[in-house]
């Protein structure tokens, strides 16, 4: 957590992704949905944070805020509240597309999730437990998403949260999310963004170029599907239920393995 001071008094706020409560990235998400700028989701996020209510009025020297924080209220100046928002600057990145979202979620939010129907249980963080089966499937449903996101979002995540319990089979049930609140949907998206990033760079040799232009998605699985079988496709199927991270690890060593055997030719 980060210390910031306000008046006379110190409050805390997140530090980084890891840090927001479910209730505060869910907040994230709806802001997000709605045409503010960069600036304004940090400031927005910022007063929910600190529990402040904020309304505007005139001194006599300018224009300010009033803020009714936990801890008493304080008067500051909008280039103040300015100032103390970027705390929140981690969130955004400069990109080629311009200033987005950097998302770095690791830690499930909604490890479980009751709806009005039923209980949801979700993977582990950083998706430590998911299978590489689990893996394929939401690997082709996120290339779903880039025709219909809000279509393809249900069933991509009932594939890492189950009815129940958690299981490393890759199937689920799209219905299961009919309940369930498009903000919570959001950051459930967000923790898989932000875990895959973290497995990208654990596993540099395996996702040599993220999943940009030339990342073929295909192709990595069925290398690491023949090199886990060893050219057996009656094993196929065992590979896909280890787990990931058991998967991408014999991939790595085995590119790494290539690698140091080039360069001794």
């Amino acid at each position: 957590m980060r210390k910031i001071s306000i008046g006379k008094k110190d409050y805390t706020v997140p530090g980084d992704w890891n840090e927001f409560t479910a209730e505060q990235l869910c907040f994230l998400a709806t802001v997000l949905n709605t045409r503010c700028t960069g600036q304004e989701v940090k400031l927005k996020l910022l007063l929910f944070c600190l529990e402040a209510r904020v309304r505007r009025y005139k001194r006599a020297d300018g224009n300010g805020f009033s803020l009714v924080l936990p801890g008493g209220n304080v008067w500051l100046t909008p280039t103040q509240l300015s100032v103390l928002s970027t705390v929140f600057d981690f969130l955004f990145s400069e990109t080629g597309k311009g200033v987005e979202l950097d998302i770095r979620l690791t830690r499930n939010p909604f490890p479980i999730h009751v709806t009005n129907k039923m209980t949801l249980v979700g993977p582990d963080d950083a998706l430590t437990n998911i299978s590489y089966g689990q893996f394929i499937m939401l690997q082709s449903w996120q290339q779903q998403m880039k025709q219909d996101f809000e279509k393809a979002l249900d069933s991509f995540l009932s594939v890492i949260w189950k009815d129940g319990m958690f299981t490393t089979c890759d199937d689920g049930k799209a219905v299961w999310f009919r309940d369930v609140e498009p903000a919570v949907k959001m950051v459930m998206f967000w923790y898989f963004i932000g875990s895959m990033r973290f497995i990208q760079e654990k596993f540099p040799r395996v996702f040599p170029g993220g999943e940009g232009d030339g990342y073929d998605v295909f192709d990595m699985q069925q290398r690491i599907v023949d090199e886990m079988a060893s050219g057996d496709v009656t094993k196929k199927d065992l590979v896909k239920q280890s787990l990931l991270y058991d998967a991408l690890y014999t991939l790595e060593m085995a590119i790494e393995r290539d690698e140091k055997a080039k360069q001794n030719k």
